[in-house]
């Protein structure tokens, strides 16, 4: 597979996020969640994220935008895979608010995950888990990433759908 290089042929717009993007950022996830969440949001969680990344504690968060001003986000995390000691940078979510989708928002997000990967050493893993316009996610990030796909998610019963079957066959 050939996985294409974070080249900046431009300056970037993206920045690190720092504390006086907190409740902008908390604002996203919010809009982020509507959009795209799959499961009941945990406000704690988010914020545990949060502050984790801003003490650079396992984690890199990525803004464009002024403070005040936030067009999108990038969360990356230090992870590794279940089978494995190797490191590796993990896409929490990357999402450009939708007044800004018509930009090179999304690219320039993607660039700079690719390029804290590249700086730190380690392997890249981004994906797309979305309610709209999955089609055209998946072809940015094949542009984005020169080819295809490394694999796919699927979703089998939803939250809201058959919980009351789960309740049987975890009570039997």
């Amino acid at each position: 597979m050939t996985t294409k290089l974070a080249v900046l042929d431009e300056p970037s717009p993206v920045r690190f996020a720092d504390p006086c993007d907190y409740d902008d950022l908390l604002s996203m996830c919010s809009r982020l969640w509507a959009e795209n969440g799959l499961f009941e949001v945990s406000e704690s969680k988010v914020r545990q994220m949060l502050d984790g990344h801003y003490e650079r504690k396992g984690g890199i968060i990525g803004v464009i935008g002024e403070p005040g001003a936030l067009e999108g986000a990038v969360s990356l995390a230090m992870s590794q895979m279940w089978y494995s000691e190797q490191w590796l940078l993990q896409e929490k979510f990357c999402f450009v608010l939708p007044e800004f989708r018509r930009s090179t928002n999304a690219r320039h997000l993607i660039q700079f995950a690719q390029k804290c990967a590249v700086d730190i050493g380690v392997p890249l893993i981004m994906g797309i888990i979305s309610n709209e316009r999955t089609e055209a996610k998946v072809r940015l990030y094949c542009r984005q990433f020169g080819g295809k796909p490394t694999g796919a998610y699927f979703m089998s019963n939803p939250v809201g759908q058959g919980s009351d079957a789960c309740a049987l066959a975890l009570n039997a």
